[in-house]
């Protein structure tokens, strides 16, 4: 083996572009997201976000090609530890229903913070274009599908796997669907929880009977 073969190549360098990059995520994340909570969705430009994350425009697109990826970029900060915590909390009661509405609080809960900036998480989730942002917070709210579709089989409401499934899929769309409403002025005066909790009882009546 030659000296030149033999040599370990350093990782020192890599490893500090790494860490170079992670700051510019973590700046453009927190840039986004603070232009989310001031201006919503629809005022927010990419261009703002790289002002606001020192960065050129070109490394905002880098992380995310798109407004909507950016989008999906700060949803899935928002959910990545949220939705597990979430799962692991809800076995720790018995009720079907209050299991399922504690696995969609995070839909409730970012519609009463910011209602338009959920409308255009849902619209994104349900009819976005796919991206790597997109693809983390779909494989999300699958873990959620998963879950609810877990308690629909058990917690005494015996419904079948594959109805299960059906089920708490219509329960997640149905959701997404009623924030849409929410922000659209579509939706009646009861609040966003109370139709939730109307949705799921219905759904977990149709599952339990087989429908």
């Amino acid at each position: 083996m030659s000296e030149a073969a033999g040599r370990v190549a350093p990782t020192r360098p890599a490893g500090r572009r790494e860490q170079a990059k992670a700051l510019k995520r973590g700046r453009i994340l927190a840039a986004a997201q603070r232009r989310l909570a001031s201006q919503g969705y629809e005022g927010m430009t990419m261009a703002q976000v790289a002002h606001d994350a020192d960065v050129a425009i070109g490394t905002v697109f880098q992380y995310a090609a798109t407004k909507p990826e950016l989008l999906m970029m700060v949803a899935a900060d928002r959910w990545s530890d949220a939705i597990p915590a979430l799962i692991a909390q809800a076995r720790d009661t018995d009720d079907p229903v209050e299991i399922i509405l504690t696995l969609l609080s995070p839909l409730a809960q970012e519609s009463a913070r910011a209602p338009e900036v959920t409308m255009a998480i849902a619209r994104e989730i349900l009819f976005g274009v796919d991206g790597p942002h997109r693809r983390e917070v779909v494989a999300l709210v699958a873990q959620l599908e998963e879950a609810i579709a877990g308690v629909l089989t058990s917690h005494g409401a015996g419904a079948a796997a594959g109805t299960a499934s059906t089920a708490a899929r219509l329960i997640v769309s149905g959701g997404l669907i009623e924030l849409n409403r929410t922000r659209t002025g579509l939706a009646d005066g009861d609040p966003v929880e109370h139709r939730l909790r109307a949705m799921v009882e219905l759904a977990l009546a149709g599952a339990r009977a087989g429908v």
